[in-house]
């Protein structure tokens, strides 16, 4: 078993085991077809891009699974992809290197066949490049990948090239070819360079980690990209240096509180926690279960925790020793 198939597992025992809510009553998952019926009946909430005003869908998808091979691999992402459009998601954060460098022609192929184009919003992204010619010819290698013209973001994988992608990703904003731009660090210890990032190059959108496990974004970088117009995608809203909330929690039961929120298991109450901050545009928790995704987005409605309730929250991981640093 990989490490991929061991949180699959994990989240899989939580979910049937962690379904205590509301005034503490256990209930049972109700089927697939019915969840999707539930999430259709209400709408997901939308948080706005700063830079522009337009309306997001606060839970997305991340693909850095998605190295599908064959027609039995990509079934499950088509269902994720047309589920997720069916109920109002469209957030795709994918990379020029996921899903062992497949990801974005996955993802290109199933848009064309279910014809989402224009209802999804793809945000992709590059390493390093040693060149302005290298980094060109990696940016075009995304649009070949993906099929497309246009996409509507366009990051720096890593901080250290940012300086030769910005400027051309300022002209590919010009030019219409991408709407916004950005970068992406998944480490604190990049935060001043973000920081440097974030006040001087009046970026549209960054990506970051940020959990309840892993709060050090809380302490400057959101602020910060709230204070300056900044969209915040947040990935790895499950994850910690120890590890991921679903082996920390295991089948313990859902606190009683989860239920004043509406969350109905504990992914939906950790990625409410999230998206309580409100720096923070949306969540990209990866799947490439496509039951998984819809228990995502049963996190993008109803309330979310209020200061106290997130405290509560914090003080679940805090007790059990597993809150990086």
């Amino acid at each position: 078993m990989n490490h991929t198939d061991k949180h699959m597992t994990t989240r899989r025992d939580a979910i049937k085991m962690g379904l205590l809510a509301g005034a503490g009553l256990a209930f049972a998952r109700p089927p697939a077809f019915y969840r999707d019926a539930l999430i259709r009946s209400r709408d997901l909430m939308t948080r706005p891009i700063p830079k522009t005003g337009e309306q997001l869908p606060i839970v997305g998808v991340g693909t850095n699974q998605w190295g599908a091979q064959g027609e039995e691999e990509i079934a499950p992402l088509r269902e994720i992809l047309r589920s997720m459009v069916d109920n109002g998601a469209s957030l795709i954060d994918t990379a020029r290197g996921y899903g062992r460098g497949r990801a974005e022609e996955v993802i290109g192929q199933i848009i064309r066949e279910l014809d989402v184009r224009d209802d999804v919003f793809i945000a992709t992204k590059v390493g390093t490049p040693d060149s302005r010619e290298e980094a060109i010819t990696s940016l075009e290698a995304c649009m070949t990948a993906l099929g497309l013209e246009r996409v509507s973001a366009m990051r720096a994988h890593q901080l250290s090239g940012a300086e030769i992608l910005f400027p051309i990703l300022r002209d590919w904003k010009e030019a219409g070819r991408i709407k916004y731009f950005g970068s992406t660090t998944m480490s604190s210890q990049e935060y001043p360079e973000l920081e440097r990032q974030i006040r001087e190059e009046n970026m549209d959108i960054i990506e970051i980690d940020y959990s309840v496990l892993d709060r050090a974004a809380a302490e400057t970088i959101l602020p910060l990209a709230q204070d300056s117009g900044v969209a915040v995608i947040v990935a790895r809203p499950f994850g910690g240096s120890r590890g991921s909330i679903f082996q920390h929690v295991g089948g313990q039961p859902l606190p009683d509180f989860a239920g004043e929120i509406g969350a109905t298991s504990w992914a939906q109450l950790c990625l409410k926690y999230n998206l309580a901050n409100p720096a923070v545009t949306a969540v990209i928790p990866g799947t490439d279960s496509p039951e998984h995704m819809v228990d995502n987005m049963g996190a993008g409605q109803g309330e979310l925790p209020d200061a106290d309730l997130c405290r509560r929250i914090e003080q679940i991981f805090d007790e059990l020793g597993v809150v990086q640093g």
